[in-house]
């Protein structure tokens, strides 16, 4: 049927009476290898959405269906077909002359360092995982989005979008949960350090409930963003520039975060505590993504064996393993060898560098905190969108 009428785009049901949608998704992606699919079922689960995914599914929606969320994936899968159609065009226009601009106001005669462009991953991309809260198999599904969407995250089960944006923020408590409507997202800071850091203002993320702690470290999101690439869009955008001393908690009783001016997004962090944790201190500098990955991705999620059995009273850290925690008892890390001898601290900045990016902008200020967490990280914040209105 697709031969003699081919469609811009396919609906495709994984569960069909005497047929297998998974090994239709398969047939088709194998002799039509551009054409968009999107696959629904009301049976699945986030196994089911990855292993759509990586055949080559554009996207993924568990029924019931509502037709705002069916409605806005057809429209983002066929923009992205006519983006690409295009991206041929102008690629088959390579071999013509060029007609190069000579007005002082050419594109071409702009400061490059002195603005910056809104940025999309170039291509969906999945990963697996499980949850550090809830315990569960859960998942990510990341795919791009046009200029002026913002990151947008999802449920697989519900279309209800809640943007990562501070007016979102349900809870700190042990990590930084959105919520909206009945739709909560949990665990979401170490993922928005690293769209944080890369720069990505667009972006839709599916997810089961909570993102994947991985090894508990951001290095696994960091190689996700790299992997799929990186888009720069037409639309520019501005940094928040910090032109302020702001500040969240009290300095006479030794726990809080600030921020001011700087020329760069600085971080500078100390913690001290009862060994074995001690008194840690840690810096940052945003130069390039590289440093981050190399300094700040690496440090892991921590805590005391006294924390998580308190924890699991409240119903968290289900899923906290010996590979994806770093655990300490009254004397020592008990469970691993640390990969910075400040790994503790260096987390703190990984937790800072994500909340910090719940106003969909990248900041440019000098951030300085002590014994601080969510909690205080959105405060700060707050009190910077209360002057910059944003």
């Amino acid at each position: 049927m697709l031969d003699s009428n081919l469609p811009d785009l396919v609906i495709l049901d994984i569960w069909m009476p005497m047929m297998d949608g998974t090994e239709v998704l398969k047939a088709i992606k194998a002799k039509y290898p551009a054409l968009k699919v999107i696959m629904i079922s009301g049976h699945g689960n986030i196994e089911a959405a990855v292993k759509a995914i990586k055949l080559g599914a554009y996207d993924y929606i568990e029924k019931p269906l509502s037709l705002e969320g069916v409605l806005l994936t057809v429209k983002r899968a066929l923009g992205e077909k006519r983006e690409s159609e295009k991206i041929r065009g102008l690629e088959d226009k390579k071999s013509q002359p060029l007609n190069l601009s000579t007005s002082p106001s050419s594109a071409l005669t702009k400061d490059i360092g002195s603005s910056h462009h809104q940025r999309t991953i170039s291509k969906s991309i999945v990963m697996g995982g499980q949850g550090l809260h809830s315990g569960g198999k859960t998942g990510l599904i990341l795919s791009p989005l046009p200029p002026n969407s913002g990151i947008v995250f999802t449920g697989l089960s519900s279309e209800e979008m809640v943007p990562a944006h501070l007016d979102y923020v349900h809870s700190t408590d042990y990590a930084t949960t959105l919520k909206r409507g009945h739709t909560s997202i949990m665990t979401i800071e170490h993922l928005m350090a690293v769209l944080h850091i890369y720069r990505i203002t667009n972006i839709l993320i599916k997810i089961d409930r909570e993102v994947p702690i991985m090894d508990g470290s951001a290095v696994d999101f960091c190689q996700m963003i790299e992997d799929c690439g990186i888009d720069e869009q037409d639309e520019p955008l501005d940094d928040i520039v910090i032109d302020k001393h702001y500040l969240a908690g009290d300095i006479a009783d030794g726990r809080f975060i600030s921020i001011e001016p700087s020329p760069k997004f600085t971080i500078q962090y100390t913690m001290d505590y009862p060994m074995p944790i001690g008194r840690q201190e840690a810096s940052f500098i945003l130069d390039n993504p590289e440093v981050f990955k190399k300094e700040v991705a690496p440090a892991r999620t921590y805590g005391s064996i006294k924390d998580y059995g308190r924890l699991e009273e409240m119903g968290l850290a289900k899923g906290g393993r010996l590979s994806n925690v770093v655990l300490v008892d009254e004397e020592k890390v008990i469970n691993t060898s640390l990969r910075f001898k400040n790994e503790f601290a260096r987390h703190k900045i990984l937790d800072i560098v994500g909340d910090l990016y719940l106003l969909g902008r990248p900041i440019r200020g000098g951030v300085t905190a002590r014994m601080t967490g969510h909690r205080e990280n959105i405060l700060l914040l707050r009190k910077i969108a209360e002057c910059k209105k944003c």
